[in-house]
C-alpha cells in the first residue's frame, strides 16, 4: 500500500492529506473539544501539524495505516480526518478512527465519510472486519458507530493511559458481512 486513494459521496471528498493541510490540522487538533478524548495532547505549535503529517507518511509506507482529509467539495479544505490504523493483513483487519471540527458536528458529514471509508476498507481492501476504539465517555463516537452498524462487543479494562490515569474503553466492530451499501 503505497498510496491513499481519494474517495467521493455526495458533497463529500476524502483526499490524502499533505502540506496544504498543515494550519487546518493545527486548528483541529489544538481544538479542545475534538481532543477531549484523543490519546494525544492537544497541539501548541504548529510544527506539530507537520509532525502529524510525516507520520501518517511513514505509516502509510510500512503499510500499517492510511488517514485522509475530511473535505467538503466545493471548499477542498480540511475540516476533518478519517482513516485506518493497526492494519492487519493477515487476519484482514484494521482500526478506524476519525475527528471532525465542532462547527461540523451534528450535519451527517462523519456518518457520510466513515461509511464511504467502511465501503472502501470491505469492497477494495478485501477486509473482513474494522474495529473501534471508544472512550465510554464519547457518547456521540458510539452513536455513530450504532448508525453505521457497528457492534459493541464490549469493555476493555484500563485499556489506555490518558493523562495520567487509566481508562477503560468499549469495543466496536463491523464485518464485511453485515456492512450494507
Amino acid at each position: 500500500m503505497t498510496e491513499v486513494p481519494i474517495l467521493s459521496t455526495g458533497n463529500i471528498t476524502l483526499r490524502p492529506i499533505d502540506e496544504r493541510d498543515i494550519a487546518p490540522l493545527f486548528t483541529l487538533f489544538s481544538n479542545e473539544a475534538v481532543m477531549r478524548f484523543m490519546d494525544i495532547e492537544r497541539f501548541v505549535n504548529v510544527s506539530e501539524a507537520l509532525q502529524l503529517i510525516n507520520f501518517f507518511r511513514e505509516k502509510l509506507a510500512k503499510g500499517e495505516g492510511m488517514r485522509w482529509a475530511i473535505t467538503l467539495t466545493d471548499h477542498n479544505e480540511l475540516i476533518g480526518t478519517c482513516g485506518f490504523h493497526h492494519i492487519n493483513n493477515v487476519h484482514q483487519k484494521l482500526e478506524i478512527g476519525y475527528d471532525l471540527l465542532p462547527a461540523y458536528w451534528g450535519k451527517g458529514i462523519m456518518v457520510s465519510s466513515i461509511h464511504r471509508l467502511l465501503s472502501y476498507a470491505f469492497k477494495e481492501r478485501k477486509v473482513n472486519r474494522v474495529e473501534a476504539i471508544v472512550d465510554p465517555e464519547n457518547v456521540y463516537s458510539y452513536k455513530l458507530l450504532g448508525k453505521l452498524g457497528f457492534v459493541k462487543e464490549g469493555l476493555l479494562r484500563q485499556a489506555f493511559c490518558r493523562k495520567g490515569r487509566f481508562v477503560d474503553a468499549y469495543i466496536y466492530s463491523i464485518l464485511r458481512e453485515d456492512f450494507t451499501i
